[in-house]
C-alpha cells in the first residue's frame, strides 16, 4: 500500500469519527438562573516541550546511566537531605552563637552606659528625697567638704567621723546639689548587707545582671552568691567607668558612703568595710576615684586605720555658741514666717539672745536637736521636756539597781562602771543656773582620754557598747566625751540627785557579793564541836567534844556501850 494511499484512508477514518461523535446533553433541570454546562471534551494529555535535539547530540538510550556512574560522591551528598539537614543545624547554632556573642558584647557597653549615666549631671535620687531649704545652715566644714565633691583631693580618701545628727550626711548632699551630682553619687548603709547590695546597686545604677538574657542564647546566666561577690562587681564595672571619667573630664569620680557605722560589728561587716577600703586605696592611688565615708561609732575608724595610708580623717562637732545663737535666730525666722506668710519680715520678731543662750545651754549646737526647739511655740519649755526625756531615757538603758538579782549581774555590771564615767564627766561640767545662761567660755564639753576613760571604768570592753547606744562619742585624737550636750544635762540630773552616789556603791557591792558567792566554794558542818587539849601521866590528850562518834570506829563504839573499856583507856573521840 502506498503512502498516499495510507494517508486518505486515515483522513477518511478520522473525518467518521468526527461525524460520528454526537454529544447527547442529559435532560437537565434549571433551578437557578447560572448558565448551562456542556459536556465540552478536553484534551485527554497536553503536549510536553522537548528540548532541541542538535546535530552532536548521542541519543543513544544508555547515555542517563552513564552520566549518573560518572557523577562522583561529593555531589551526590551535597544533593542529598542528610546534607541539606546538616547544614541547617550548622547554620542555625552559627546564628545563635553569633547574635549570643553580639548580644554579650552590647550589654557590657550597656552596663557601663548606664554606670556613666549614674554620675552624669541632673537627676539623683538621693538629692530627689533630700530637699533644698531655706533654712539650713552651712558649718564650718562645708567648703571642705564642697572642693572634696567636686573632686579637688585627688589621691586621698575621707572618713567623716562625728555624733549622730552633726550634720555630715546633709554637707555631702549640699556639696552634690552644688555641682547638680555631677561625677558623684552616694549610697547609704545598711546593718543587712543583702539590702546595702541593693542600694549600692541604686546608686550606681546597676542591677548585678538581674536584667541579663543571654540564656535565650544559650549563654549561662553569672553565678550567684552573697553580698560581697555582687559588691565586688559592681566595683569592677565602677572602676572601668572611673578610668573613662578621669581621660575625659580630668577629674576623679565622687563616690560617698553615709553611716557605714551600720554595718554589723562582727566579720562580715568588717569584711565589706575593707573590701570597701581597698578599693578607695587603689583608685586613690591612682586617681579614678574619691571615696568619702561617713561615721558615728569609733569603730569603724578602729578597724579602718589599721589598713589606711592615703585615708585622712574629718572630726565633726557639735556648734560653738555664737553659731548656735546665729542659727536659731535664723532658723526661728524662717520657721515663724513660714507659719505667717503674710507678715512683713519686720513684724517677725525672734526671741531674745538671753533665752537663744539659755537653750543653748540646755541643747547644746546639735543640729537635729536645734531643728526640733525652732519649732516649738516656747522653746525654753521644749529645751526643758527635751532634758528630761533625755534622762529618763538613759535610766531606761543603764540605770542602777542596787538590790539586783544575780541573774542580772553582767548588766548591773555594765550600768555601774558605764555611771563610773558619765559622773566623772558630769561634775567636770559646769552646772545650768536656774536663772541666765552660762558666763562666756564656760560653755564647754569635758573630755578624758581613751586610757584615762578605760581606767575609770575599770573595764576595757564597756566603752564600745556606750558609743554604739550614742551615750559617749569619740572623736579623732581618741578623746571620750558624753556624746551631747543635752545628755550631759540629763546625766547631771541624775548625778545630782540624793542617793545617787549610795545607790552606785550599793549596786557595785551587790556585784562584788554575786561575784565572791560564784568563786568561792561553802562548806557547812552541821554539828559544832570543840577542841581541848590536856596531858594525863604525860601523855598529851587531844578531846574533839562535839563530833564524838564522827571520829570513833564503829567497834569502839560498840565496845564502849558494852563497858568493855578500860579504866586507862581514853575515852571515845580522844586522840593520844
Amino acid at each position: 500500500m502506498s503512502t498516499a494511499r495510507l494517508g486518505l484512508l486515515l483522513s477518511r477514518r478520522v473525518a467518521s469519527r468526527r461525524v460520528a461523535y454526537h454529544p447527547v446533553c442529559p435532560p437537565t433541570r434549571l433551578i437557578s438562573t447560572s448558565p448551562r454546562n456542556l459536556d465540552v471534551p478536553s484534551w485527554p494529555s497536553p503536549p510536553v516541550p522537548q528540548p532541541p535535539v542538535g546535530p552532536s547530540d548521542d541519543l543513544n538510550p544508555r547515555q542517563s546511566a552513564k552520566s549518573k556512574a560518572e557523577e562522583t560522591f561529593w555531589h551526590a551528598w551535597t544533593t542529598s537531605a542528610s546534607f541539606q539537614a546538616a547544614l541547617t543545624t550548622v547554620v542555625g547554632l552559627g546564628m545563635v552563637f553569633g547574635a549570643g556573642i553580639g548580644y554579650l558584647e552590647w550589654y557590657k557597653q550597656h552596663v557601663l552606659h548606664r554606670i556613666e549615666r549614674a554620675f552624669a549631671p541632673g537627676y539623683d535620687p538621693a538629692l530627689e528625697l533630700h530637699a533644698e531649704e531655706a533654712t539650713k545652715v552651712e558649718r564650718k566644714e562645708q567648703p571642705f567638704i564642697d572642693s572634696v565633691v567636686r573632686g579637688e583631693h585627688a589621691g586621698s580618701y575621707f572618713l567623716v567621723i562625728g555624733p549622730n545628727g552633726s550634720g555630715k550626711g546633709t554637707m555631702v548632699l549640699n556639696a552634690m546639689r552644688k555641682i547638680h551630682a555631677d561625677g558623684s553619687a552616694v549610697c547609704e548603709g545598711h546593718p543587712d548587707l543583702e539590702v546595702f547590695r541593693l542600694r549600692l546597686g541604686k546608686a550606681l545604677d546597676f542591677d548585678y545582671f538581674e536584667d541579663w538574657q543571654g540564656s535565650l542564647f544559650s549563654r549561662a546566666d553569672p553565678r550567684s552568691a552573697g553580698p560581697a561577690l555582687d559588691i565586688e562587681r559592681a566595683l569592677n564595672k565602677l572602676e572601668k567607668v572611673a578610668l573613662r571619667y578621669r581621660r575625659k573630664n580630668g577629674r576623679p569620680l565622687v563616690l560617698a558612703f553615709n553611716d557605714v557605722h551600720l554595718f554589723p560589728n562582727n566579720d562580715e561587716g568588717h569584711a565589706v568595710l575593707h573590701q570597701l577600703q581597698q578599693r578607695a586605696e587603689a583608685w586613690a592611688e591612682g586617681g579614678i576615684c574619691t571615696m568619702i565615708f561617713s561615721t558615728d561609732d569609733f569603730w569603724c575608724l578602729d578597724m579602718m586605720k589599721k589598713n589606711s595610708s592615703r585615708m585622712r580623717v574629718v572630726s565633726v562637732y557639735d556648734l560653738s555658741a555664737n553659731e548656735t545663737v546665729s542659727a536659731l535666730k535664723h532658723l526661728r525666722f524662717h520657721w515663724l514666717k513660714s507659719r505667717n506668710p503674710l507678715l512683713s519680715p519686720d513684724q517677725i520678731h525672734v526671741e531674745d539672745e538671753s533665752i537663744l543662750r539659755r537653750v543653748f545651754d540646755l541643747i547644746g549646737g546639735r543640729m537635729s536637736h536645734l531643728t526640733r526647739v525652732v519649732r516649738a511655740d516656747d522653746m525654753l519649755e521644749e529645751a526643758e521636756l527635751m532634758v528630761e526625756g533625755e534622762r529618763n531615757w538613759l535610766l531606761a538603758k543603764i540605770g542602777l539597781i542596787p538590790e539586783h538579782d544575780d541573774d542580772v549581774m553582767d548588766e548591773q555590771k555594765w550600768s555601774s562602771c558605764s555611771w563610773l564615767l558619765l559622773r566623772h564627766l558630769a561634775k567636770m561640767a559646769p552646772t545650768v543656773p536656774e536663772e541666765g545662761y552660762l558666763e562666756e567660755g564656760a560653755e564647754y564639753m569635758p573630755a578624758v582620754s581613751y586610757a584615762d576613760a578605760r581606767r575609770i571604768m575599770t573595764r576595757t570592753d564597756f566603752l564600745d557598747p556606750l558609743d554604739a547606744f550614742q551615750i559617749i562619742a569619740i572623736d579623732l585624737h581618741h578623746r571620750v566625751r558624753i556624746d551631747s550636750t543635752l545628755l550631759l544635762r540629763a546625766a547631771q540630773r541624775a548625778v545630782s540627785e540624793e542617793g545617787f552616789d549610795d545607790m552606785l556603791d550599793q549596786t557595785r557591792d551587790r556585784v562584788d557579793e554575786i561575784e565572791g558567792l560564784h568563786r568561792q566554794s561553802e562548806l557547812t558542818v552541821k554539828e559544832p564541836f570543840r577542841v581541848v587539849m590536856d596531858k594525863n601521866n604525860g601523855k598529851t590528850i587531844l578531846d574533839v567534844i562535839g563530833l564524838g562518834g564522827s571520829f570513833v570506829p564503829a567497834e569502839e563504839d560498840e565496845e564502849k556501850e558494852s563497858g568493855e573499856e578500860g579504866e586507862d583507856a581514853p575515852p571515845a573521840g580522844r586522840v593520844v
